[in-house]
């Protein structure tokens, strides 16, 4: 992350100061090193929101990157399969996610949101704290299985509204890096995966904001390693005054 993102002036050189300060050791996402220093929801939100904008630019070299080599990324507006994805987040996205719902011009999405949430909630039933359990627990495999399982019951996330992101200028980096190649007829949960591009520096990018959101979540929050649905985590931060 370079700098303060979108703060300017005095705000943002604090804010790139602390991203400096969470980076700095590794511990600090790892959960073996408790942060000193405060991060508000705030800077948590800000955060989210400057490292949305580098996997953005990330993205943009990756399919140039794929138009240089014959490929084209498929992806476009409509193109929702991959919406069918349980996505986990840690506390800076889901915060940077409610701020933006909270906002007046997007009581609409909000809405909607808070409309939808308990059907999509009856329909994974329990899935996204097994999720959790088994992240935390560090058990891989049984994690990914229940994540294919997940994807393959073909529940729409509870953002998604006529086909499209109701909360796309937010949407998690997860869903950002989310693509397929020439085509998206493979993107359907009864078969395999559909090609991706390789592109390291945009992989190297997602790995390093995963850490510093995972450090700036362990350091506001007293559920260490709390990775979360994006759908359940948003609901209960849009519960709280």
């Amino acid at each position: 992350m370079k700098g303060g993102g979108r703060e300017d002036g005095d705000d943002g050189a604090r804010l790139a100061k602390l991203v400096e300060e969470l980076s700095s050791d590794a511990r600090y996402a790892i959960g073996g090193k408790r942060f000193r220093g405060r991060v508000t929801r705030g800077d948590a939100a800000a955060i989210a929101r400057a490292l949305a904008d580098e996997v953005d630019a990330g993205t943009a070299a990756r399919a140039d990157a794929a138009r240089a080599q014959g490929f084209t990324i498929a992806c476009e507006s409509g193109c929702n399969a991959c919406c069918e994805v349980l996505v986990l987040v840690y506390d800076p996205e889901a915060v940077a996610i409610a701020h933006w719902l909270r906002e007046p011009a997007n009581a609409e999405a909000r809405d909607a949101f808070l409309a939808a949430f308990g059907a999509w909630r009856e329909k994974v039933g329990d899935a996204p704290e097994r999720l959790t359990e088994l992240f935390m627990k560090g058990e891989t495999a049984a994690y990914d299985a229940l994540h294919l399982e997940a994807w393959r019951a073909r529940v729409m996330c509870a953002f998604n509204r006529d086909g499209r992101c109701a909360i796309y200028p937010v949407r998690p980096i997860g869903c950002r890096n989310a693509h397929a190649l020439d085509t998206a007829d493979r993107c359907v949960a009864d078969r395999a995966p559909a090609a991706a591009l390789a592109f390291v520096p945009l992989d190297n990018l997602v790995n390093r904001a995963t850490h510093l959101l995972r450090a700036a979540h362990n350091a506001m929050s007293e559920r260490r390693h709390g990775i979360e649905s994006v759908c359940v985590a948003v609901h209960r931060l849009l519960q709280k005054r």
